[in-house]
């Protein structure tokens, strides 16, 4: 009606306490604008015919709520104690009640107009894995280094994924250039769990991975994406690690390597301001033997600045 969407409310114990045993009804405007509207409810049996109170309060007439505004987002009104429960009861055909609403307005109402997204990303989507609409093969899979002892190597199923060159061209470079469009031979990726290497596929085609796949995936997302040069997926999966991580004495260093090594440069913020922070509890019980020299450097800039921090604060 008039532009907007509506949806009917039914309270089977009425709209307070003195209407108890009776039924109420709320007609609610679900759109993003508010409305001045009259409005009537007419109850509908092809047994009972139609049924409408005719009084509401002191008003006796067709139109018994007068002019009233439907707030935006979820503005409704009452209809009041429409009608007793077993008199509702009897207007069921078959299990169903039917209502006919009547809105009108003073308002001339702006036509709808639908107005088409680009369908670019759904159709490029459409052929994400798409055998036919690929020209380069990847078997992912066989052998997965572990994140506890990069020594260790784990037995993993191999998975066949297929993709079209120009868009690994565009949105994973490096991987693109392990492939040649209409190679035979797939391309084996090692070190990457099929899993993850799904997650990061599917991100080049436009697809968004979930938060709770980058919780759970964070690290083996950033060294995909940073393998394969899918640069926006890795900063999303960072963001997600420096807000997980908690920071403590103790894997501070690891974390600030790990954090180094990947260019992580805001999760290596974050450890930088923990070490401001902490600077009196990681002198003397941190090693920095295996630190490289400019990272000694930027945690003793860090320690220093904490400290003139709390010199100012004091």
């Amino acid at each position: 009606f008039f532009g907007h969407q509506w949806t009917v409310l039914i309270s089977p114990n009425g709209n307070d306490k003195s209407t108890e045993g009776y039924v109420s009804f709320y007609l609610v405007n679900k759109s993003p604008e508010s409305i001045q509207a009259e409005f009537q409810i007419i109850l509908r049996s092809t047994a009972r015919g139609s049924f409408q109170p005719t009084t509401v309060g002191e008003v006796d007439t067709k139109w018994p709520f007068g002019m009233c505004t439907f707030g935006a987002q979820g503005g409704m009104l009452c209809s009041g104690a429409f009608a007793k429960r077993g008199t509702i009861l009897t207007f069921l055909n078959n299990g169903t009640l039917t209502l006919e609403i009547h809105l009108r307005t003073y308002k001339k109402a702006e036509p709808t107009i639908f107005v088409p997204s680009n369908p670019f990303c759904d159709n490029v989507l459409k052929v994400f894995n798409n055998e036919e609409k690929s020209d380069v093969v990847f078997i992912v899979g066989g052998e997965v280094e572990s994140a506890a002892n990069r020594r260790k190597r784990g037995k993993t199923i191999t998975t066949r994924f297929h993709a079209f060159h120009a868009i690994l061209r565009l949105n994973a470079p490096s991987l693109s250039d392990m492939c040649r469009p209409g190679d035979e031979a797939a391309v084996p990726i090692n070190g990457v769990e099929p899993e993850v290497f799904k997650m990061l596929l599917y991100f080049c085609y436009g697809g968004k991975v979930s938060e709770d796949e980058l919780e759970a995936n964070a690290k083996a997302i950033i060294e995909a994406a940073d393998r394969f040069g899918i640069v926006n997926l890795k900063l999303q999966a960072e963001a997600v690690l420096t807000k997980q991580t908690e920071v403590t004495v103790d894997n501070m260093l690891d974390n600030l390597l790990y954090a180094n090594s990947k260019n992580l440069a805001l999760f290596q913020e974050k450890i930088m301001d923990f070490a401001a922070e902490n600077g009196d509890k990681i002198v003397g019980n941190v090693s920095f033997s295996s630190v490289p020299s400019e990272l000694i450097s930027d945690i003793l800039t860090a320690v220093a600045r904490g400290k003139m921090s709390e010199g100012d604060a004091s």
